[in-house]
């Protein structure tokens, strides 16, 4: 109970996305309040979260704009072929189906197993009339949901046919992304259930902390502002629990892509309402504004690195292992930026508030940094090195030390220091002859040491004072046999 009245004002401040909460009076809103409330007793509240999830996904998934494409795609769009696209689909509405059987009571379950055979075996139109009128009329929630479960059963079997076509054209994505999403909305609970963005069944912020940080803003307006900033934040989070879930269970990662696909539409949205309604504001806190200017400008650059570079292209990747990088980068790389967020909002109204108290795996600023510095340092000392015997060392070595440092520390880097990294190891990897190769490895040596110079310039590293006793932290990890 205690924990109730805490959260409960977050979602009364949020007045400018419909929140479901207790004040709502129309019997249909009533009714799925009462369904909700219910489901959440019976511990269902997950699989409807998941639900909704999946369904937002499905609206912002056919806007192309919101996809991970190259720039030969982006020119090339009416032209590129859209069949493993429809793929994820099929494999997603599979998945929601599921959900719905969970959802659903037992009874419900074979209720529709019984008409369905009705339907399937004796095959008169006055009875099939009556099954798809009881459908349409939904008197309940749970009819709203029957009729999800046909649509996706017929939306799978278009698709299993149109994705037997050597190539599917954006025209026939996008129709097949406006049928399904007409179809949904024909669930009359269930888009209710998204018209109501905020839920109190599992839009929750447990910490006691947190929510009374909120609650003690003394500016109505402000206070509304940062509650549902909060909300919005810990909502995409959750969804990004899905996509850890799919990283540990080895469940199929390309659904993913919708669930990324989601949270930048929804970043977007979140960032523009922050730049227009919170730092326009003139009476805003200068410390407030600073803050929330750091945090724009870095949700921008992560989700650069994952819609420019990581998720590029994953569509159309067969290497299992390959797929999990892409999909583990990009989560751990969103994860960490929204968290990061969070705390440092948190941190503008209470300095003493410590993330770890809502975030038990918060990777902060301060240890990718520490990180990054010591990765970099062990690289300059390699290059240095290397140069000193160029003639008698692999070139192989010097490759699988760059693709190391490439794979595990240069998402730590700022984005636009990527290309020019990559451009460095293409010119390394062509080099012709000894004195084009000691060339190109003093400029990248010079580059390293400046990149070295910035990342001792930050802030955490500035203020930065390690324990007694505390050295800096392991080198990077060096190929087999290195012994520098």
């Amino acid at each position: 109970m205690a924990k109730r009245e805490y959260l409960k004002p977050l979602l009364d401040y949020v007045e400018l996305a419909p929140s479901l909460g207790e004040k709502t009076r129309s019997p249909l809103t009533h009714s799925l309040k009462e369904w909700l409330d219910e489901l959440s007793k019976d511990k269902k509240a997950e699989y409807l979260f998941e639900l909704e999830m999946w369904i937002n996904s499905f609206e912002r998934f056919f806007r192309i704009g919101n996809h991970p494409l190259s720039e030969y795609e982006q020119q090339e769009i009416l032209s590129k072929d859209f069949s493993e696209e429809l793929k994820i689909v099929h494999s997603v509405s599979v998945r929601m189906s599921h959900i719905c059987t969970e959802i659903l009571t037992r009874e419900r379950q074979h209720l529709i197993q019984f008409e369905r055979y009705i339907e399937n075996e004796l095959r008169k139109d006055f009875i099939l009339d009556a099954f798809l009128e009881k459908l349409i009329e939904q008197p309940s929630p749970e009819d709203s949901m029957t009729l999800l479960l046909d649509s996706l059963s017929d939306i799978r079997t278009l698709l299993i046919d149109i994705t037997k076509s050597s190539h599917i054209s954006y025209q026939t994505f996008t129709a097949i992304g406006k049928i399904l999403n007409r179809e949904i909305k024909r669930c009359k609970y269930i888009d209710l259930l998204i018209t109501y963005k905020f839920k109190p069944h599992y839009d929750k912020i447990h910490n006691k902390r947190l929510a009374a940080i909120v609650k003690n803003i003394t500016d109505d307006q402000l206070r509304q502002h940062v509650a549902k900033v909060f909300l919005e934040l810990f909502r995409i989070v959750n969804y990004l629990k899905f996509v850890e879930v799919a990283l540990k269970l080895d469940r199929p990662l390309k659904n993913t892509l919708m669930i990324f696909v989601l949270i930048r539409s929804d970043l977007h949205l979140l960032m523009e309402f922050m730049e227009n309604k919170i730092i326009a504001n003139p009476a805003l806190p200068r410390q407030l504004v600073d803050s929330i200017d750091a945090i724009l400008y870095a949700l921008k650059m992560e989700l650069k690195k994952v819609f420019n570079h990581e998720l590029v292209g994953l569509v159309y990747m067969r290497q299992a292992q390959m797929i999990f990088v892409k999909v583990e980068n990009s989560h751990g790389l969103i994860r960490d930026c929204l968290q990061n967020a969070i705390v440092q909002i948190a941190q503008v109204f209470d300095a003493q508030f410590d993330g770890s108290e809502i975030f038990q795996n918060l990777s902060t600023r301060l240890k990718e940094s520490l990180k990054l510095r010591d990765d970099l340092r062990g690289l300059v000392q390699f290059i240095h090195d290397y140069q000193k015997r160029v003639d008698q060392e692999e070139i192989t070595r010097l490759i699988e030390r760059l693709a190391l440092f490439r794979d595990l520390s240069l998402k730590y880097l700022m984005y636009r220091d990527w290309d020019d990294f990559e451009k460095f190891m293409e010119e390394i990897i062509i080099a012709t002859g000894r004195s084009e190769l000691v060339d190109v490895l003093h400029r990248f040596e010079v580059f390293l040491e400046a990149l070295l110079g910035e990342v001792n310039k930050r802030a955490v590293l500035t203020t930065y004072q390690p324990d007694e006793g505390e050295g800096t932290g392991p080198d990077l990890l060096l190929p087999e046999g290195d012994a520098n």
